[in-house]
């Protein structure tokens, strides 16, 4: 459905924003790679890509001279920033130029996730890809939005991706992205990724379970990316979290 280009003259770091980005959530069926800007472009010229995940220090050609060439040339993908320096000119630049995000290496994975999230929700409203039959059934689609959101309550905790979703309710994801949106005003990853951390929060202050198996059963790859997704929604670390509800419950 959408494609996505990654541009990092380190093969490392592509294989990183690779695994790390949750691409068939958001439909993105395509990921194509490049070593330097250059080689980036003549990419964007041919595949046309949605999303360009790009860094700016690279050789050849460097992400300024990519991001002033396609203001340039009016090329309308959106893009996500990923460099190993917070030099304001870069910044500066990003904001310039729209960037939706300016993420700093090592990459965080729901900081990249939010970011491509962002993106999509951008790209979504641009370019839907909805057909005639399905714009009409936007209009109408409040009930089959209802039996989605219930049927992610009862799932949640599984892999939940937008492909899948779509499989089980016959539709196409390019409608769901659209109808599911319009309807909740939030993006599917968000909707899901808040599902789990008020389960983590119930789990966390009800039961001793380690943190490792409330990562394990809510879907999160460890128990340390759990941490980190939680602190950075809920504001605290999930030990913290415990404790503090450990507290309140004996000064009741």
């Amino acid at each position: 459905m959408y494609k996505a280009l990654i541009i990092d003259d380190i093969v490392l770091v592509r294989d990183a924003i690779r695994m790390l980005g949750q691409w068939e959530l958001f439909g993105i069926t395509m990921i194509l790679e490049a070593g330097n800007a250059q080689e980036g472009l003549d990419i964007i010229y041919r595949e046309k890509p949605e999303l360009i995940i790009t860094d700016m220090k690279m050789p050849v050609m460097d992400g300024t001279s990519l991001l002033k060439r396609l203001e340039e040339e009016q090329i309308k993908s959106k893009i996500i920033i990923i460099s190993g320096f917070s030099d304001f000119k870069y910044t500066r630049l990003a904001i310039q130029s729209k960037v939706i995000d300016y993420i700093l290496k090592p990459v965080d994975p729901q900081d990249l996730n939010n970011a491509i999230a962002a993106a999509m929700s951008e790209i979504e409203k641009e370019f839907p890809p909805v057909s005639p039959p399905e714009e009409e059934a936007l209009q109408t689609g409040n009930q089959l939005i209802n039996d989605v959101l219930g049927y992610i309550r009862k799932n949640y905790m599984e892999e939940l991706t937008l492909p899948v979703l779509a499989d089980t309710f016959h539709i196409s994801k390019e409608y769901l992205s659209r109808l599911f949106k319009k309807e909740t005003g939030t993006n599917l990853f968000s909707y899901i990724m808040e599902m789990k951390l008020n389960e983590a929060r119930t789990l966390l202050s009800d039961t001793e379970m380690t943190l490792e198996d409330i990562a394990f059963k809510l879907g999160f790859s460890n128990g340390n990316y759990f941490s980190k997704v939680f602190k950075k929604n809920v504001g605290q670390s999930p030990r913290d979290y415990r404790i503090r509800c450990c507290e309140h419950r004996k000064g009741e």
